[in-house]
């Protein structure tokens, strides 16, 4: 008989089975599989010697008693072992599900990342953009300062009292822009005028606009050299003054008159100023030249 048998089960009876009980379990068993009525049976001598060795054994008390302690223990074991397998089947459900949520956290990250990434590039994008659009338009703005007559950078200061040469008057208005010329002229009763020529317009502008002179530019009365601020800061600026029409050469600008009629002045820049009445005055400042140019111009008011 295998000892992976069960005799009761084989037998058909309960554990507390009594002799009597097991007597007639087995001659139930005995005739139902006897060889005699299973010839088709291959297996039915076998089947009828089992049940044979397992009412043996259980007839005996000594016997059935360490069966019992066997079968016993034979249990406890596979019960351990079932329930270290609920146990496995648990901890593998948990790991599982732990990689399932791991994965899926993963995935996630990696949405997060491509999300911030494509961000990331679309503000770096617009940024570009934009810093492209200013170069542009500052660069325009240049082109436009480039143009800008010698006149329309040219700033007129007027102080009394600290007396001042080219250096200082350089080093006090530098600040605004780069100069291209500062003319000093002679000292009239106690007061001092100079005339101050940026590279560009938009230093002159700063100069005339500043809302928070230091101390030294703050004791310099200032005074655009044309007597108006130049219509060309208005256009760089994005504003349109009332009478704005198409832009003129470089090389001409024009004023209204006290009539209320426009007269265009010429860039007297490329006359030759020995020609023109007066040449015995001297030329060799820049205060002496922006005086004659504003009484070429009152001159052509009156025409």
């Amino acid at each position: 008989m295998d000892s992976d048998i069960d005799v009761y089960e084989l037998l058909g009876v309960s554990v507390e089975a009594s002799d009597k009980e097991l007597t007639k379990a087995y001659r139930v068993k005995a005739l139902q599989h006897h060889p005699d009525k299973n010839r088709n049976n291959p297996n039915a001598a076998k089947l009828f010697h089992d049940i044979k060795a397992a009412y043996d054994m259980l007839s005996d008390p000594q016997l059935r008693s360490d069966y019992d302690d066997k079968r016993r223990a034979l249990l406890a074991k596979r019960q351990r072992l079932d329930a270290l397998s609920s146990q496995r089947k648990r901890m593998k459900s948990q790991l599982e599900k732990d990689e399932r949520d791991a994965r899926h956290s993963r995935d996630q990250e990696r949405a997060r990342m491509h999300d911030e990434a494509a961000r990331f590039r679309d503000e770096t994008r617009r940024d570009e953009a934009r810093r492209d659009k200013q170069m542009r338009e500052h660069v325009q703005r240049e082109e436009v300062m480039e143009e800008v007559d010698e006149m329309d950078r040219s700033v007129r200061v007027r102080w009394s009292g600290a007396t001042h040469d080219r250096e200082s008057l350089a080093r006090v208005f530098a600040v605004f822009g780069e100069l291209e010329e500062v003319a000093v002229a002679p000292s009239h009763s106690g007061r001092q005028s100079a005339l101050l020529v940026y590279k560009s317009v938009a230093a002159a502008h700063a100069l005339m606009n500043t809302r928070a002179p230091g101390a030294e530019v703050a004791a310099f009365e200032r005074f655009w050299a044309a007597g108006a601020e130049p219509r060309s800061v208005h256009g760089v600026s994005g504003t349109k003054m009332p009478g704005d029409g198409p832009r003129l050469p470089a090389n001409e600008a024009t004023r209204d008159s006290e009539q209320g009629r426009r007269v265009r002045i010429p860039n007297i820049s490329a006359i030759d100023v020995r020609s023109l009445p007066g040449a015995n005055m001297s030329f060799s400042d820049f205060e002496s030249l922006t005086l004659m140019r504003m009484r070429l111009y009152q001159d052509s008011l009156a025409k």
